[in-house]
């Protein structure tokens, strides 16, 4: 943020040291009219006044000076440090002239030669506020905050109502570390001056540094009301995005929205008005700002990043990775864009094992750090001879709560033993919620990292003696792989919160089950695969999700299949699949419902495409998203499960069978596909599972002909998923735990940790 500090204004600067003038009425009407002149921004009267005055005295210095001055403002700055010059030759203790120097000096960076004006000026006279006042710009402008603040309290102690004074010794104050202070004083200049927004912007930036987004906001809205043209794009932009990770997004768009009104040229203020119409999913306003957004700035990489991820979420992820490219294009350098085109990538259904390896790999190769990871080092000697002692284990997550990764994490995290493991949770989440709070007391080391990552983050981590760090991110979002990449612990792994290989060698382990990565597939992956025995995850169903309702088509007589994933992952092979299901039977019908689908343009095209296959309309039953509770609700309208094809369900796929719904599902090679393959082989439902597009097709049929198997099964299926591997914590943690230290013994064994 940068900060003005007002000069003194060109009236007091001319005469506050009552220069001589040439003898003659006539010759100080002439320089007073000048001087009015100058101050009307009349240059060619002030100019031709002045020299009147020197046809009679060629060396008024009061002449000279406003001759000075109006070369300032012209731009003419050699003339103008000339004249300043002349008019102290002509006249030595000619005060205002050497503040008018004083004035060229720190406008052009020559912070040393200022600092002598001033003490000049104040030789003249001690007394002299404008003196003081332009002393503690130059000193502010050095960096000398303490004794700028003292020079603006001389100043204000020769005249308490100079409200410039009160505005600059509150930044001085600020920059001081005495931010209480500083506000008192940016209070008084507000006070003195209350129609001048620039102390409320000041108040503003006070205040939000200091974590007090009410106050900032309050000030912001002032600043808004005096000129809403001068609010200052960047403070609006940080404190827009800190009121969004407080789950203050309502707050943080009106004024964002006024910004943008008062500067559509900006696309950075643009691109956050996108973003927080987006954090409150309103799909509808953020489609048509991230547009216009584009519009103003076609080639902004941070646009292109955000909409390219908003156009996947809605199902037109094709255009999502197009928009991504082209970001990737303009910012080849930035790790966070490369992250999600290769999450969006993961839609693809045409690309197989060996492509994503091959574009996983280019990551690393991009951002990896010259030179290989930095930090590397040996075990020392006591862990080689004592592979099984106490080991501390570091969790590095964006998701410590009501998320996917947040509902795995739980469990281990409190089943843990603490005689044999010391639990460090690295968490980078921005908004706290109840699941957040628990994770918080479970841990026995909690660290809040904030927006720390790369090195920085690696030697945080590195301090902490962690020995075995996991990534619980991959590619998604917030994660903090640039950190892993400089090795800082001895034993790295990935696990739980992406789909596959992360591309980087540095990263020791992935933790999967032998359903996810089936033998063959290790060639694909720059990790080496830990298969755990039953399951790579474990559920911990929320405490509020609703009982199992009776199943719906016995009362209805219609069987409603259902899938509430991302629309990303609907890909046309399932659309058709499942057209298969529903064409002609006006018996059945499909609801799906996800976040997406707030949008009606974005219903439309679902319906179109389902059209396209024959699909009546009124056989679909496309719902707008609604809080967790009521998602899982929605599942008591649902009957049967169908798992796209080209990206497997996984959480979604477990909160089904929890709400006693069974899932179809189609593995395919690539690891985002085998999710529910993985889940249902766990729960013991693995007559789940096709193997072809007709033992799909058959499967879901069978189930749709029967209902009394369907609702017997419905009524047996929590509980059946309950007493399975999927939801036992404590024997998840154990198998998760003895992964560990085979890790551990096997990089103890080598001797060489890096």
């Amino acid at each position: 943020m940068s900060y003005e500090y007002p000069a003194a204004p060109a009236s007091r600067a001319a005469s506050s040291a009552s220069p001589p003038f040439p003898s003659g009425a006539l010759s100080v009407g002439l320089l007073a009219e000048a001087e009015r002149s100058l101050l009307a921004g009349n240059l060619v009267m002030a100019a031709w006044l002045c020299e009147e005055v020197r046809r009679v005295d060629p060396d008024s210095p009061g002449a000279l000076h406003l001759l000075g001055l109006i070369a300032e403002r012209e731009g003419r700055l050699c003339d103008a440090s000339r004249l300043f010059r002349q008019a102290l030759a002509a006249e030595p203790e000619f005060g205002a002239a050497w503040l008018s120097l004083a004035s060229l000096h720190r406008s052009s960076g020559n912070a040393k030669a200022a600092l002598l004006c001033c003490r000049s000026a104040l030789l003249i006279d001690p007394a002299d506020r404008d003196g003081w006042y332009n002393l503690g710009n130059v000193l502010l402008d050095d960096g000398c905050a303490f004794a700028a603040a003292e020079a603006y309290g001389r100043a204000l102690g020769i005249d308490r109502h100079h409200d410039p004074a009160w505005h600059n010794l509150g930044i001085a104050l600020h920059l001081a570390g005495r931010s209480d202070a500083a506000l008192t004083a940016l209070g008084n200049a507000a006070a003195y001056r209350p129609d001048n927004p620039a102390p409320l912007h000041q108040i503003a930036v006070v205040r939000f540094r200091t974590g007090d987004l009410d106050g900032a906001l309050r000030a912001v809205g002032r600043q808004a009301r005096l000129d809403p043209a001068q609010l200052d794009s960047s403070l609006i932009r940080l404190l827009a995005i800190a009121l969004r990770d407080a789950g203050r997004t309502g707050d943080a768009i009106p004024i964002t929205a006024l910004a943008v009104a008062h500067r559509p040229e900006d696309v950075d203020l643009r691109h956050c008005l996108g973003m927080l119409h987006l954090a409150v999913r309103d799909m509808p306003a953020a489609d048509a700002i991230f547009r216009a957004t584009l519009c103003h700035g076609p080639a902004d990489p941070f646009a292109l990043n955000s909409y390219g991820v908003m156009l996947s979420g809605m199902g037109r992820s094709r255009e999502g990775v197009r928009l991504l490219r082209r970001s990737l294009l303009l910012q080849p350098g930035n790790a966070e864009i490369h992250s999600n085109l290769l999450l969006t990538l993961q839609y693809d259904g045409t690309l197989g094992l060996a492509d994503l390896y091959r574009l996983h790999a280019e990551w690393y190769r991009r951002h990896a750090p010259s030179g290989g990871p930095a930090g590397a080092r040996r075990v020392a000697p006591d862990a080689i001879r004592d592979p099984g002692r106490r080991l501390r284990i570091g969790y590095v997550s964006a998701d410590f709560g009501q998320h996917p990764v947040g509902f795995f994490l739980s469990g281990v995290v409190l089943h843990h033993d603490r005689d044999s493991f010391e639990v460090h949770c690295y968490s980078a989440r921005r908004r706290s919620d109840a699941l957040t709070d628990r994770f918080r007391r479970m841990a026995e080391h909690w660290h809040e990292i904030g927006d720390t990552d790369g090195e920085e983050l690696a030697d945080r981590i590195r301090g902490d003696g962690i020995d075995i760090l996991v990534d619980l991110s991959g590619h998604t979002a917030n994660n903090r792989l640039r950190a892993f990449v400089h090795r800082p612990a001895p034993v790295q792994a990935t696990w739980a919160g992406y789909v596959g290989t992360t591309g980087i060698p540095a990263i020791d382990y992935l933790i999967s089950d032998p359903r996810q990565t089936p033998d063959g597939v290790d060639p694909h992956y720059a990790e080496r695969i830990m298969r755990l025995p039953d399951c790579y995850v474990c559920y911990e169903p929320p405490p509020y999700a609703p009982p199992v309702g009776p199943l719906p088509a016995l009362e209805s007589g219609v069987v409603t299949f259902g899938c509430f994933n991302n629309l990303a992952k609907l890909d046309e092979s399932s659309i058709a699949l499942w057209s298969t299901l529903l064409r002609d039977r006006p018996d059945r019908r499909l609801m799906l419902q996800t976040f997406a689908l707030d949008v009606p343009s974005v219903r439309d095209a679902v319906a179109a495409r389902f059209a396209a296959h024959g699909v009546a309309p009124g056989q679909l039953d496309l719902r707008r998203a609604s809080g967790h509770a009521g998602l899982l609700q929605s599942y008591n309208s649902v009957d049967i499960a169908l798992d796209p094809l080209a990206y497997s369900g996984g959480l979604t796929t477990l909160e089904a069978l929890w709400m006693g719904v069974p899932v179809i599902t189609l593995p395919g090679e690539r690891f985002c596909t085998r999710h529910s393959l993985s889940h249902l082989t766990a729960a013991g439902l693995p007559g789940l599972v096709a193997e072809d597009a007709s033992g799909y097709l058959a499967r879901a049929e069978g189930l749709a002909a029967d209902l009394g198997r369907l609702a017997d099964l419905r009524g047996r299926l929590r509980d059946r998923m309950a007493a399975s591997p999927l939801c036992d914590a404590a024997h998840f943690t154990r198998t998760l735990e003895a992964a560990f230290r085979r890790m551990w013994r096997d990089r103890c064994l080598t001797g060489r940790i890096d």
